[in-house]
């Protein structure tokens, strides 16, 4: 049988693909399936792909594997299986001369050129769990016990690829959680105060004050060493009210160093 392809086949060919290899491919897969005629399913910009190729943004990419599974739903209900009568190639190829695989394909085109989504709540489903692995891998590491679902639901109407670490951590100040002002943790203040909130690694490592071992010199220069944090001294305050506030803060810290004799001995060379 001397395969070809439909007029608007050759066309999109030359249009979105390398058209010698393209249409020869097209022909054999033709051939394979004893079709006289192959055609495509298309949409507005060219073949109906699967979502795994090149897009130019993850929302692209979404529409495009949520629109190619709801056509392939459409004709393996209508048609027959995906992989048997209509090739899975990551394009929808049909006979084009069966009248019941031309009609659905103009149909879907048709609703594709009205509106880019064949099936608005599998895009919609699909476009969340995108939103939620968007959050979760971002660089920002989330609270215990918080998730990406958590912070998708404090933003307001996002959209898939323009969610930004900025809007996760407002949405995080808005959920009551306040970052550590040395790292990355966030913390869970229970009351509302001003200062520098830290985490309890952080706390002990800011009680490390500077050991003098030979002549002062400014703070940072070979005089100085840093010291041993201050564990003895600044557990009381870790696990009580640390603790109750949800963060240490520094001044806390500084000032239970100033007070404390082995936080003078270190700071000063001498008891208190």
């Amino acid at each position: 049988m001397n395969a070809t392809l439909t007029p608007e086949l050759c066309t999109a060919v030359d249009r979105f693909g390398s058209s010698y290899d393209t249409a020869q491919n097209l022909i054999r897969e033709c051939a394979a399936h004893d079709w006289a005629r192959i055609a495509i399913v298309m949409d507005a910009s060219g073949f109906l792909e699967d979502g795994d190729h090149w897009y130019a943004t993850e929302a692209e990419q979404v529409r495009a594997a949520s629109n190619y599974d709801a056509a392939k739903r459409w004709f393996a209900e209508e048609c027959g299986p995906i992989g048997g009568a209509w090739d899975d190639t990551g394009w929808i190829m049909y006979d084009a001369d069966d009248p019941t695989a031309v009609a659905l394909a103009e149909r879907m085109t048709g609703a594709l050129h009205g509106h880019p989504i064949l099936d608005d709540d599998d895009h919609t489903e699909r476009e969340h769990i995108a939103m939620v692995e968007e959050i979760e891998g971002s660089p920002l590491t989330l609270p215990d016990g918080v998730d990406g679902e958590d912070v998708l639901r404090e933003l307001s109407c996002p959209s898939l690829g323009e969610i930004t670490m900025t809007m996760v951590e407002e949405a995080l100040s808005g959920m009551g959680y306040v970052a550590c002002s040395d790292c990355d943790e966030w913390l869970t203040p229970a009351t509302a105060r001003t200062g520098e909130p830290l985490c309890r690694d952080c706390a002990l490592e800011e009680s490390c004050p500077p050991v003098r071992w030979t002549t002062p010199t400014l703070y940072g220069s070979p005089g100085w060493s840093p010291g041993k944090p201050l564990t003895a001294v600044l557990t009381p305050y870790l696990d009580g009210y640390a603790t109750e506030q949800g963060a240490a803060y520094r001044e806390d810290v500084r000032a239970i160093v100033r007070g404390s004799r082995a936080g003078y001995r270190a700071v000063y060379g001498r008891a208190a």
